[in-house]
């Protein structure tokens, strides 16, 4: 019989053998993958030309990176993977088609990190990366979702009878070890707004890209993680389609256009109180494209006392502090004056409870009064907007999310057309409503939730098949490629018929390192620390 201090130390080890085999994420088997029947990817092109991004072409043997309008992303492609650089972010990811062996990781910086796509089961624990998912229809390949989602297909997630599909909340996202534990088994990719250690995580850098194209051709970037290049590129161009031709019907002053000023009241503990103006480059763009113009940056920041830096969009009109105003009478002052200038103001200011936000609120906000404002023509015209327009309420938190910060960013020609409305109210549709940007004087924001969700059963959901882009043939034959996917249905070109072999002058990519080679040193290695632990420890007891 073995000694109780025996048992224990046995425990002991079997403990650190299971710690050190932590559950990983096991693929589901699918038709994603492709199937090579031992044929090397140094021949077969897993990418051809015509499934790759759609856009500005780059070519440099015979490797392509395309991307129209957004500045902060590239895609260069090889045989059997896709090198894509976040420059925004700072990262690197390595993307390698299911069924496809993933190439050495010596041949990338460190750091870089690897995907087999397309994923299956994707964390978005914040809100903006859930409306690009919900665009390129992969909303059924989304694990969890942020507590404070607007979309109501997200909060649908968020009241699964068999629990909520919550992501890690917000201090969790800095520690690695929580995610792991928390989702880490659960989904192969981690759908974030900036770089992260996590190694699942990968981030979507669309708001900080200027301008309002450019945020939403972002959806190309998460498309490349799915395989959906081409559906990505459709969307874009239907959402530049739509941005392209109410800007059109938009330009009809070229003098006199009307003024829209981006305004808030600013107050947050340790920061202080001031009134601010924005000027970024996304809302300046906004604004000219719906036929409007911006405040004179150059000429308001040099009124003494008003505050702003080269590297930011905003002025800011504070006081007792040095190089500020003197009281806040003085500051007030001269933001009556600046919007004095407007014929519409879109009020930015924070509100707890956006749907108790009144004209009265406005007021008072701003510590200001209807006599204040006498001289300034859009509060005497109720002009005064808000973004405010969509929302999602979180009745366990009792809080707000805004859509603006989600949909909008991923939806600029539909933002374009609320901008329109309010800045040239004449040229709107008579019966136009808003999405986001709502009249503060004579309009509520709308609130939706869970029961809105349009698809059948948000919780079950299946993930539709997203087919490879070829497939192998007969011995001899060339690889057939994809024609279509419909609805998960993958349709290839006869056999023979269109060839999906890498071109002869095409430079080599670094020779991929088969699955197995790759991984049997690390494991080797883990095996023989842990069975040497193991020996050690019941030696010891």
């Amino acid at each position: 019989m073995l000694h109780l201090h025996s048992l224990r130390c046995l425990a002991l080890a079997i403990a650190v053998v299971s710690a050190s085999a932590a559950p990983l994420y096991q693929r589901p088997v699918n038709a994603d993958c492709v199937q090579l029947d031992g044929g090397s990817t140094d021949v077969v092109q897993l990418y051809p030309d015509q499934w790759r991004l759609g856009g500005d072409e780059d070519v440099t043997n015979s490797f392509e990176t395309q991307v129209t309008t957004a500045l902060g992303f590239t895609v260069t492609y090889f045989p059997a993977y896709k090198v894509v650089n976040n420059t925004i972010a700072g990262e690197v990811y390595v993307l390698y088609q299911c069924g496809a062996d993933a190439p050495p990781a010596a041949s990338f910086p460190e750091g870089t990190k690897f995907f087999n796509i397309p994923l299956t089961s994707v964390s978005a624990p914040e809100t903006v990366p859930y409306a690009f998912l919900e665009n390129l229809g992969v909303t059924d390949r989304v694990h969890d979702v942020s507590e404070y989602v607007a979309s109501p297909c997200g909060q649908a997630l968020l009241a699964c009878p068999t629990g909520s599909r919550a992501s890690p909340g917000f201090d969790e996202l800095s520690n690695v070890t929580a995610l792991e534990e928390g989702v880490g088994g659960s989904i192969d990719g981690m759908l974030s707004t900036s770089a992260s250690e996590y190694p699942k995580s990968f981030a979507l850098s669309a708001a900080l890209d200027p301008g309002a194209l450019n945020r939403a051709e972002w959806i190309k970037f998460v498309g490349l993680f799915f395989n959906l290049e081409k559906e990505a590129t459709d969307v874009f161009d239907a959402i530049k389609a739509e941005y392209d031709a109410t800007k059109a019907a938009a330009a009809t002053k070229e003098a006199d256009k009307p003024v829209v000023a981006w305004a808030q009241y600013f107050s947050f503990p340790g920061l202080g109180e001031s009134y601010q103006l924005s000027f970024d480059p996304y809302q300046t763009q906004l604004t000219e494209d719906a036929g409007g113009a911006v405040l004179d940056r150059a000429a308001l920041a040099a009124v003494k006392g008003v505050q702003s830096t080269e590297d930011s969009p905003t002025l800011s009109y504070s006081w007792g502090e040095p190089g500020a105003f003197a009281t806040q009478d003085e500051a007030k002052a001269a933001f009556l004056e600046a919007l004095s200038q407007a014929d519409a103001i879109i009020d930015e200011t924070y509100a707890f409870d956006p749907t108790a936000y009144t004209p009265d609120t406005f007021l008072s906000t701003y510590n200001l009064t209807a006599a204040d404002l006498a001289a300034v023509p859009a509060y005497a015209g109720k002009q005064v907007f808000r973004e405010d327009g969509l929302l999602s309420f979180n009745a366990e938190t009792g809080e707000y999310g805004m859509d603006w910060f989600e949909g909008a960013i991923a939806r600029p020609g539909q933002v374009l057309k609320d901008l329109v409305r309010a800045a040239q109210p004449e040229l709107a549709a008579k019966d136009q409503g808003f999405t986001w940007i709502r009249n503060l004087f004579t309009e509520q924001p709308a609130v939706v939730g869970a029961s809105n969700c349009a698809a059948k059963s948000a919780c079950s959901a299946e993930p539709a098949t997203i087919c490879p882009f070829v497939t192998m043939c007969a011995a001899g034959q060339a690889p057939a490629i994809l024609e279509s996917n419909a609805d998960g249905t993958c349709t290839y070109a006869e056999c023979g018929q269109a060839s999906a072999l890498q071109p002869a002058q095409a430079a080599q990519a670094p020779a991929p390192a088969t699955n197995a080679a790759a991984m049997a040193g690390p494991a080797i290695v883990l095996t023989v620390l842990i069975v040497a632990f193991v020996e050690v420890l019941m030696h010891f007891c």
